[in-house]
This record gives structure tokens, sequence and C-alpha cells, in this order.
């Protein structure tokens, strides 16, 4: 029960306004959904996946722009996309019609360190839709979780309390299958190995590897297996990046292993733990009839960690693929589909209009309370160390925004010339903006002379027509440089300006049947352990959740919680003004010992609620 993740300021997510009654406002940001804090990390510059356990943000990240509040968010891993550029940072035209049968390698005007990896042989069974002969599990169609239209979205998250071999063998094909599914939307080689413009994350080929790798060593260190698979690949598939300091970028140029070789390592993994599930000790649960008990102290608490760290990259990983040229990206077969609006209605380019093209967003007023974060250590799903420990948070009255901001609303704030209006702009915020001479959200597509201001907008794997209802993917950044615009041009219903709400302000608006507090008393409302992604988008407390669709939806499309309040979980993280930091009787987990301590930075902002490709933990 998190709901919480943290990031690096440049990361992207959205944002909801908030203001406090006789304080200050702040924008509402995408973030986790489930009732029990989990918190991630990211850059405040990159734009966030969409994406519980605790996670951070870094700085140039981006979220959806939620209304202007003070909360604090859940964190989650995985949730939303960062901006990159081309290398002279201008900002060509695009059309909606991706191009298929370009050839870039030979296209080049240069040589890059990176491409020595291409050409090795792979680029043509990698071009193309894949075949069943491309999953090394089962195939989408025959995997738990697929529907009867051959679609696959996430299973509920386990229940820990209660596990038997085959839900944990499901719970495992579910992760993997679904991990291989999005890794078939790149189209070539290439994709594998071009390294993000922004430079912040590894190729893909590393974390086609990572996961696998991940799985092994854990379970090593847990004492399950004891020994590697590929002791090679363990070493160079072992450790990611968060842009800290100290990351091994050098990396990127390095000869990797071709997309065949590590295809063949997952197979192997895959067959590892399959073995490890249907035989270990550990997990004998006689037949069926006797069902264990994985706990902290439990081996096998280090392969549900396997689980939640596949599907924290299955969403981080749904960001790079968003930040890749579209030329080198496909849909997948079996992939959710967008949310409808895409096809149901027209949109256009420029000049949207309040009440045409995107809703109203009141600011509503909330009654304070005291709030009591942290994951209780008998709650009988996973969770990451930082999702436990106890802090009791009073939380004056405040007004938050109905919804997170639309793209029609941000638009306004890119036409009246905010990306080049310093005065709006902390002074990171600038230097990042000015280095990478942004001039609206990554994530939006020129399709119109320059300063005529017509957009479309980039999903997962396609490009379209720009959907203003939907809230807006920027970085902490652009978020706070917007609540600054806001609070200039209209005011705040109070006498302090708009800022981005809290983790604790978040709790308050959620729907009470999923707080912290009832999942507390009942483990079935805390949503995602009792609903599969097939389900999600049904119901009183509907939500965009958990792969129900593979993109952001209207804000105004699923019902608002009790306080008034919508997508409190799902659709887009949401930024908070939250650094990531430890609970009260924080600690470390032995199998998994960095974690989170890395990132207890002041340089890592908390995210909220949970983005459409939040799964799992993730989703909780």
């Amino acid at each position: 029960m998190i709901n919480a993740a943290m990031l690096r300021r440049p990361a992207t997510s959205s944002l909801r306004m908030v203001a406090n009654r006789a304080t200050s406002s702040t924008i509402r940001p995408m973030g986790r959904h489930h009732p029990m804090r989990l918190r991630s990390i990211t850059t405040r510059q990159h734009p966030l996946p969409i994406t519980g356990h605790r996670k951070i943000h870094r700085e140039n990240a981006s979220a959806a722009l939620g209304t202007i509040i003070n909360k604090r968010s859940k964190s989650s891993g995985a949730a939303a996309a960062s901006m990159e550029f081309d290398d002279d940072d201008t900002t060509a035209t695009t059309t909606y019609v991706s191009s298929t049968d370009v050839d870039l390698a030979t296209a080049r005007t240069r040589q890059e360190a990176w491409m020595v990896n291409l050409n090795r042989g792979d680029n043509e069974w990698l071009t193309g839709p894949r075949s069943t002969e491309w999953y090394t599990g089962k195939s989408p169609k025959h995997c738990p979780g697929a529907d009867s239209h051959g679609v696959l979205r996430s299973l509920p998250l386990p229940n820990l309390s209660n596990v038997t071999r085959q839900a944990a063998l499901e719970y495992f094909d579910n992760s993997w299958t679904l991990f291989e599914m999005l890794f078939a939307g790149l189209k070539g080689e290439e994709p594998f190995y071009r390294p993000p413009v922004h430079g912040l994350r590894h190729p893909q080929i590393f974390y086609y590897g990572h996961t696998p790798c991940l799985y092994i060593n854990k379970l090593r260190v847990a004492g399950v297996l004891e020994k590697p698979v590929n002791a090679y690949f363990e070493s160079i598939f072992e450790v990611g990046v968060d842009e800290m300091l100290w990351d091994d970028m050098h990396k990127n140029d390095m000869v990797w292993p071709k997309v065949s070789e590590v295809y063949e390592y997952r197979k192997d993994v895959y067959d590892t733990i399959v073995d490890a599930i249907k035989t270990h000790p550990c997990l004998d649960d006689k037949g069926g009839a006797e069902p264990v008990t994985v706990n902290q102290d439990h081996p096998m608490w280090a392969l549900f960690m396997g689980f939640e760290h596949e599907r924290i990259h299955l969403e981080t990983s749904s960001v790079l693929f968003r930040e890749t040229p579209i030329e080198l990206v496909q849909t997948p077969a079996h992939f959710p589909t967008l949310h409808p609006s895409v096809y149901n209605t027209t949109s256009k380019a420029t000049q949207p209009v309040q009440g045409e093209d995107f809703p109203a967003n009141q600011m509503i007023a909330v009654k304070g309370k005291d709030i009591k974060l942290g994951k209780p250590l008998d709650f009988p799903s996973y969770g990451w160390d930082n999702e436990y420990g106890e802090r009791t948070m009073n939380v004056p009255d405040f007004y938050a925004s109905e919804h997170m901001v639309t793209n029609g609303e941000f638009w306004q704030f890119v036409a009246d010339g905010g990306y080049r209006n310093e005065k709006y702009w902390c002074e990171d915020g600038w230097a990042w903006r000015t280095h990478r001479n942004l001039k609206w959200p990554f994530f939006w597509k020129q399709v119109g002379p320059a300063g005529s201001h017509e957009y479309g907008l980039r999903t997962i794997f396609e490009e379209v027509p720009m959907r203003w209802d939907w809230p807006v993917d920027v970085t902490y950044y652009e978020s706070k440089a917007f609540c600054k615009y806001k609070s200039e041009r209209d005011g705040s219903p109070t006498s302090k300006p708009y800022r981005l709400l809290t983790e604790a302000e978040h709790q308050i608006i959620r729907d009470p049947r999923h707080s912290l507090d009832a999942a507390r008393e009942d483990v079935s409302a805390d949503k995602v352990m009792v609903t599969a992604g097939s389900e999600f988008a049904h119901g009183e407390t509907a939500a965009n959740l958990n792969m129900a669709y593979s993109s952001s939806s209207p804000v105004d499309a699923f019902p608002p919680s009790e306080s008034g309040h919508r997508d409190t979980i799902g659709n887009n993280w949401e930024w908070t003004e939250d650094h990531f930091n430890p609970l009260k009787n924080f600690e470390v987990h032995h199998v998994y010992d960095d974690f989170s301590t890395p990132c207890f930075d002041g340089k890592h902002s908390m995210i909220v609620g949970g983005s459409f490709m939040s799964t799992g933990d993730e989703a909780s």
C-alpha cells in the first residue's frame, strides 16, 4: 500500500494545483495510487514513465500536472517518460504517419560510439511484428492475465499470506511476458543500442538483460539459488543508473552482447525461476492444500522482489520507448489499446477552448486532518524498504484542483511565452530548460510552423492528434514554473501562490474506500490486491491503472473521490513538494540494501497516484 514514488527532478509526471487556505497552493502531480505509502525517486528533469514501492524521480523528470495543492505522494517506480530532443535541439514538425522502412543506420551522417553494436546479424529477426518465438516464457495470448480477445494486462498483486506454487508461477509468467511484450515494440536492432538523447539512462539492451539478472542475483543472496546462470551477464547487467554522479554512463558506448545472446540468457533464466517456484522446499504448499506465508524473513521474499522490480522497469522502459524515435517502435500484438477518447472524438491542433476541448479545473476546499503514513510490516503484499515505518502528519485546510492540469490548460502557458520567461523558473530549472532548449512539453509534437503553437501528442508507440483533456506530462521544473505563472495570471483562491501538493494531502483527497486507513482494516481496500487490469476501468471507483489502457485518459473520464477530486489514483503520476526521505523506523532489507538510501539526498522528489502503466506494487 504505497502509491508514492521518488524521481529526480528532470523526469516527467503530471501536476495538480493546490493552495493552503491561508498559505500556498501546489500543482497536483502524478503518482502512485496505492493506499499505503510507497515512494520512488527520479530526477526532476526526466519525464516519468507511467508507474508501488516508494520511489524517487530525478530532477528533470516530467509528470502530469495536477492541481496545485500541498500533498505527499506515494512513489512508484515506473510511470513517466523523459523528454528528449535531437542533437541540435531543433523542433522539427511531425506528421501522424510513422515511417516504416527507413534505414537510419545507412542514412547517418556521422558515426557514434554506440553504433559498434549494429549490423551483427540480429536486425532481420527484430524488424517487423514478433512471432510467438520472441517470447522466452508464455506467449501473451496464452499467458495468465490475457482476456478473451488475447489482450494481456496485469494480474492483481499477490496476497503473500496465502501463496501457492501455482499462484506464484502465474504472477511470474504475467510479469515476465508483459515485459517481453513491451520489448516486442522495438523495431530492429538499433533501438536496443541507441542511448536516450538525455543520457540519463542506459540503452534498452541493458534493461532487456537487467530484469532477469536481478532475479538470479537476489535469489542467490537469499540462498534460494546456489550458482549463477551466466556470471558475465550477471555482472554487466546488474547495476542500473539513477543519474547519480557516480553512475557509470560509459557503459552506453561499450560493445554490448547481441540481442540474440541476451534472448538465450532470458530463456535460461526463465527455466531457472520456473524450476525454483515448482521445486524449492520453502514454497512447499502440499499440492496447494497448505499455502505458504511469505514475509520479509522468508527466502522467497527475493522472488517477489524480482516480480516487482520487473514491473518497475516495465513502466520506466515504457517511458524510454516513448522517447525513442517513432520510426524505431511498433505497437506489439496483444498490447492494451490507447484510451478510446483517441478514436471517438476529433481534436484540433491549436487554440484549445476551455469547456469545449478540456474541462474547467475548479479549486475545491478540503478539510485538513491528521494522516498516518507508512505500510504495516504485516501487510500481506510485497513492499520496498522505504514503504515501511511511520509518521503522523497534521495537515491544515487547503484547496486542491479537481483534476490534474490538462494539456489544454498548459497550452496557454506555452503560448504566452512561459518557456521564454526566466521569471517563472527556479535557477536550476532555467539552466535545464536552456540547456535542452525546451519550448513546450517533450511529448508534444509540433505539427505546424514555428510560432503557430500547433501540436500533436506522442504515446508509447504512436503519434496521435493532441488530446487537450489528458493530463500534461511535465518535469518538476515545468510544474513549478506553471504554478508561478498561474499565480501571477489568475491569482490563487487564497493569499498564497499555487504550489504542488504533498504526500499527506494526496492521501486526504483519495477515495476513503481505498485509503490507507481502509487498507489497514481490510486488505481488499487496496484495490490492486483484488482487481486485474481488465477490470480496473469499471465500477464506482474505476481508474486508469494496472494497464487497463496503454495511454492517459481524459481527466474527467472516471468518477471523482468523495472529496470531488478525480484521478487520485491512476492515469498519470503527480508531482509533490516532498523530497524523498525515510519514515521513522526505516530499515534497509539485506537482499537489496541500497535500493533507497542513495536517494535520501534532497535532490529526489516524490510522485504520487500511479499511472496507466503502473502495475503490482506500483499500483498499490
